[in-house]
This record gives structure tokens, C-alpha cells and sequence, in this order.
């Protein structure tokens, strides 16, 4: 592991679709040399989904988290984080409400921001886009009638209001696979990531994470997919770069071998786009460490 790699922010130990303790994520993340670890189960949701923790288990998460920082104290930096997803008013009226009242009044240290429901499915829950490819093939031809394009400029909608929101929850904010919408489409099979149509969207939602201080994550899931590149990719990060945006790798590991799976290939791409530098969480916010 990179010295330069000091930190992995985006990670779901056992309390939601993640699997493995604390202590498991810890001791991998002593034996990549990492001086920092966030965990960053999925928050709850005000509905019923099978891959979010559930509500209850929330007091129970902080607490342990809490714990381990301690138990960790003088060789890893822990994180109480959580991956927040943007619930559209639109979509979710009481989903604000819900995470201020229930969620954010724990104090988290930082928050994951992610877009993964898009619209409703045809039972009219809100729907999943990164459940599996069977459901995006449904969710496709029955919701949005084949328009592809259609789905995509939702997602990256949704994407600019998310970020529009995050200053106003006074935390460290990573924006979590910002272009995740293109988890299915490997090969270009349902839409072209060069369309002017698809860089526009994904245009101003760079614009609105710069806006909005937001540090975007080069998440290496991507490469344990069929895609192939992490999210988002070499087109989007050239971009990223450009507009000044801090970035940090993560792996959004659901198991704990998978810490920092894909950090090599992340951080040699990241120098092939010109970015010298990552951002890691600190006491005082993000703090830029050398890209060597």
C-alpha cells in the first residue's frame, strides 16, 4: 500500500449489507499501514429496505464505533460515519425530517452522500438503481418505457440537489460513486458515455459538488464489476481535476478483505489525470497529502 494512502473512508462493517466487525476492518486497516479508518454503514431509511441498517441498530453502531476509537486510540484514527442517502423530497417527503430527527442527531464525524433511489418501481417504492441488473432492465422498460436517457438525466438530477443540500449539514461530506448510473452499462449497452446529452448531466453535477465544497471519492467497486473502472471513471475525473474538486479513494468494501482493494490502480489513475494529491479527514476537516 501507497504511504501516500493514508486514510479509507467508505466502508460497511455487519450492520447493514456489510458483513465483519469493527475489529476486523481495524486490523485490516493496521496491516495496510492506514493511519485513519471511516466506517460508513448505510443509515436508515424511512421505509422498508432489505440493505440499509435498521433503525434500532443505529444507538448500537455509533456506540461501537465509539468504542473502538478508543480501544484503537495511538494506532488507527476511527471515524463514525455513515453513508447518507439523498431521500428527494419529491420522492420521499418525510425523508429531511426523518434524518435530521432520527439519524443526524448522533453526531456522525462525516456522512457518505449517495443517490441509489431513483424514482419508484412499479409496485411504487422507491426504487433501487444499483440492486441488480434484472431490476434495471425492469425498472427501464417498464417505468421510463426504454428511455435510458431519460433515467439517467433523473439520476443526475438527483445528484445536483443532493449536493445542493450538504452544506446545509455542517459536516465533511464525501460525494459517495457519483456516477454509479453506469454500473449495468458496460460496453455501452444502454446508453453512450460520451453522448453530449450524458456529459451535460454529469457537467452540472460537477459544478454543484464544487459549489458545494464536496469532496468526491474514487470508489474502486467498480473494478470488482463487470464496468471495469472505478466510480466515477478517467472521463469524469479529468473533469474533477479541471474544476479543483479534492478527491479521496475508497473501496466501498462490504467485507473487510476488501479494504483497500483497488487503491494501487485508483491512485495510478488518479496521476494519470494530473491529481498530485488526496485529501484525507482530520480533526480540522480535510487535510491534502502528496499523490507520489
Amino acid at each position: 500500500m501507497s504511504a501516500t494512502i493514508s486514510g479509507s473512508f467508505h466502508n460497511h462493517p455487519g450492520y447493514c449489507d456489510g458483513s465483519g466487525s469493527i475489529d476486523a476492518y481495524a486490523e485490516s486497516a493496521l496491516a495496510a499501514g492506514l493511519r485513519s479508518l471511516g466506517l460508513s454503514s448505510h443509515a436508515p431509511v424511512p421505509f422498508p429496505c432489505s440493505w440499509t441498517m435498521p433503525l434500532e441498530r443505529l444507538p448500537a453502531y455509533c456506540a461501537d464505533v465509539r468504542a473502538a476509537r478508543v480501544a484503537y486510540q495511538g494506532r488507527l484514527r476511527l471515524w463514525l460515519g455513515l453513508e447518507l442517502d439523498y431521500l428527494s423530497p419529491a420522492l420521499i417527503p418525510e425523508g429531511t425530517a426523518f434524518q435530521r430527527q432520527k439519524i443526524l442527531v448522533h453526531r456522525p464525524d462525516y456522512v457518505v452522500a449517495s443517490v441509489h433511489f431513483v424514482g419508484r418501481d412499479p409496485d411504487g417504492l422507491p426504487w433501487t438503481m444499483d440492486e441488480s441488473a434484472e431490476s434495471f432492465v425492469r425498472q427501464l422498460e417498464t417505468v421510463y418505457r426504454g428511455d435510458a436517457r431519460r433515467l439517467v438525466e433523473e439520476y443526475y438530477r438527483l445528484l445536483v440537489e443532493m449536493a445542493l443540500a450538504m452544506p446545509g449539514l455542517g459536516l465533511p461530506v464525501i460525494a459517495g460513486h457519483i456516477d454509479k448510473i453506469k454500473m449495468w452499462n458496460a460496453g455501452g449497452r444502454y446508453f453512450a458515455e460520451d453522448a453530449p446529452w450524458y456529459l451535460a448531466a454529469i457537467e452540472e453535477a460537477l459544478q454543484a459538488i464544487q459549489a458545494a465544497g464536496l469532496v468526491v471519492e474514487v470508489n474502486t467497486a467498480g473494478l470488482r464489476r463487470d464496468i471495469g473502472e472505478p466510480y466515477p471513471g478517467p472521463r469524469v475525473l479529468h473533469r474533477c481535476k479541471a474544476l479543483g474538486i479534492p478527491v479521496t479513494i475508497s473501496s466501498d468494501a462490504h467485507r473487510p478483505e476488501d479494504l483497500t482493494a483497488g487503491f494501487e490502480e485508483a491512485a495510478a489513475l488518479l496521476r494519470a489525470v494530473g491529481y498530485r494529491e488526496v485529501v484525507t479527514l482530520d480533526e480540522d476537516g480535510w487535510t491534502r497529502h502528496p499523490l507520489s
